[in-house]
């Protein structure tokens, strides 16, 4: 082991951040003595060795040993992982009806009777400003998506050192007016002031119910089906930079009466009137709200969850003049902006214009911006016409800002 603790001197860091790669008894032993991570190279030989901590044919196997002890950035898991980790610890229970998956919103589960039971869980990381009404937002769209009726909310709320109770009363009363706001009962919960965060975190957990007809499954998407989108791109995040960063957007020039139109758009998160009208349209396939990674992100878990491709049409996304505005100040794509507020409609094409004028009946701006199409899972990009890579993002655009 002394020559293995040697290269982590020399290379400045801790040995259990080596991993140490053997084709010999004597290697791995070594390895583990040293306490770094060890990997056992059969060369296809059938070899085995118990004591080491990953055993691989080949050292192109290793890549993805290696991709699992990087550092992650901020932000969602990446996709990539989620969909690894969620195969590996698959639920196996017969009353879980849609389990955990990309792009799925929610948990559906059998309760008895006529009801099923459905549920999600979110966090607010990033908006010290309205963070209870946030919470509520994100969980109850998650909930409308699946056509359900949320009921009831528990939240966990962890606050930095040096908190004042005056603070942690503001926000348990944004959680309590947003959830009145919207029929839910604040049921409890648990608060705590730790130095495991360095600004207020509030998760919420969000419980339901739907009828067994009226549950609306991603899965039900077919080829053909129209794609729908509400009001615009990066509403969340638009309201959020107003808010968190206004001080470096007058910096930058933006007027007071753009900050204050932007910072207004939190009256818009929510995707509950128009997942309404959809849920009362048979002919709706999925429904899927627009939140971390932006609309692009969305697109993507849309498609993934529902198994099949889509088309889109990149020039009619529709995104306001705001958040352009606010968007370029501060160097970021507003397609990869949080977009809570946003809802993606797959409906079928004989019923989609009818729906279509539901919802712009109610006031709620909507947009034809693709469809389904017969292919794999993925997005495939036009503008005007003209085929263009879509868009990726690694981290939301406002998760760049914050770290």
């Amino acid at each position: 082991p002394e020559g293995i603790r040697f290269a982590a001197d020399r290379l400045g860091v801790n040995v259990s951040e080596l991993v140490l790669v053997g084709d010999f008894v004597f290697d791995v032993l070594a390895g583990e003595r040293a306490g770094a991570v060890t990997v056992f190279l059969s060369n296809r030989q059938g070899q085995n060795h118990p004591r080491a901590d990953f055993i691989i044919g080949t050292l192109a196997e290793l890549v993805d040993i290696l991709r699992m002890g990087l550092s992650l950035p901020p932000g969602k898991l990446p996709n990539a992982f989620l969909v690894q980790f969620l195969e590996e610890f698959a639920v196996d229970d017969p009353a879980v009806r849609i389990g955990p998956g990309t792009g799925e919103d929610t948990a559906v589960v059998e309760a008895g009777g006529a009801e099923l039971l459905v549920m999600t869980s979110d966090p607010i990381t990033f908006a010290a400003h309205a963070a209870g009404i946030y919470a509520v937002a994100v969980n109850a769209n998650d909930m409308a998506t699946s056509g359900a009726l949320p009921r009831w909310m528990i939240t966990t709320l962890l606050f930095p050192n040096g908190t004042a109770p005056s603070e942690i009363r503001h926000l348990m009363g944004d959680l309590y007016a947003a959830c009145r706001r919207w029929d839910i009962a604040l049921c409890g919960g648990h608060t705590e002031i730790t130095d495991a965060v360095s600004r207020p975190v509030a998760v919420g957990t969000l419980v339901g119910t739907v009828s067994r007809q009226g549950l609306v499954d991603k899965r039900r998407i077919r080829p053909g089906d129209v794609l729908l989108m509400t009001k615009s791109a990066g509403l969340e995040g638009t309201a959020v930079l107003a808010r968190e960063f206004g001080e470096r957007l007058r910096e930058h020039g933006i007027p007071e009466e753009v900050l204050d139109r932007a910072s207004a758009v939190l009256s818009q998160i929510t995707v509950l009137e128009e997942a309404r009208v959809c849920t009362s349209f048979a002919a709706t396939s999925a429904l899927h709200d627009v939140t971390e990674g932006g609309i692009a992100t969305a697109l993507t878990e849309l498609s993934q969850a529902g198994g099949y491709g889509l088309r889109v049409d990149l020039e009619v996304i529709p995104v306001s003049e705001d958040t352009r505005c606010i968007a370029e100040a501060l160097g970021i794509d507003p397609l990869g902006l949080i977009g809570s507020g946003s809802l993606l409609i797959c409906c079928r094409p004989a019923e989609a214009p009818v729906l279509f004028e539901a919802i712009r009946s109610r006031g709620i701006p909507v947009q034809r911006i693709g469809e389904v199409i017969d292919r794999e899972p993925g997005v495939e990009a036009h503008r005007s016409g003209v085929p263009e890579t879509f868009p990726s993002f690694e981290v939301d655009e406002i998760t760049r800002l914050f770290g």
